[in-house]
């Protein structure tokens, strides 16, 4: 049982149970979760433009914020803020649960070991929620394919009159 117990804690704190799986590499909008009125944040990884806002116009084509309207092309990455309080919490249920049979079972020798569960499961959920409703980051929710390897490698020039260089930035 600890064991079991144990592969479901790892599973649930892996980082690829994130926003990172959330993320989706498709050709067109068709599966984003969005409605007009959504707050969204568009970048375009290739130039660098960030653009927030409402989202105004959504179809499948393209997607439209404050008189910007963009295409599903490589390098675009559209993210909505914050993050969901379930997944810290979820998280945090894993944790707990993991420490509850393992860390914390010498505190509950004379109770069952399904008390020491819930108890430090219900603990840390608290934890996670509480570390989820104050973050105020973002959540990637699409990410167009890269399609070649140019699209992730960026070299700028630094000219100045005491430096000469070249910046190498990799996107991966």
């Amino acid at each position: 049982m600890r064991v079991l117990l144990c592969a479901i804690g790892c599973a649930l704190a892996t980082p690829t149970s994130t926003t990172t799986a959330a993320a989706q590499t498709a050709s067109d909008f068709s599966t984003l979760r969005l409605k007009v009125g959504d707050k969204i944040y568009v970048t375009d990884t290739a130039t660098g433009v960030e653009v927030s806002g409402l989202l105004k116009a959504f179809t499948a084509a393209q997607l439209s914020i404050d008189g910007y309207v963009f295409t599903p092309v490589p390098g675009l990455r559209i993210d909505r803020p914050g993050d969901p309080i379930w997944d810290g919490a979820l998280i945090g249920f894993g944790v707990g649960a993991l420490l509850g049979t393992t860390v914390g079972a010498e505190a509950c020798l004379h109770r069952s070991e399904w008390h020491c569960v819930a108890e430090g499961g219900l603990t840390y959920a608290l934890f996670g929620a509480f570390i989820d409703f104050v973050h105020k980051g973002r959540r990637t929710i699409y990410r167009g394919s890269s399609g070649s390897l140019g699209k992730s490698v960026r070299l700028v020039p630094e000219v100045g009159s005491r430096r000469k260089g070249v910046a190498l930035a990799i996107d991966f």
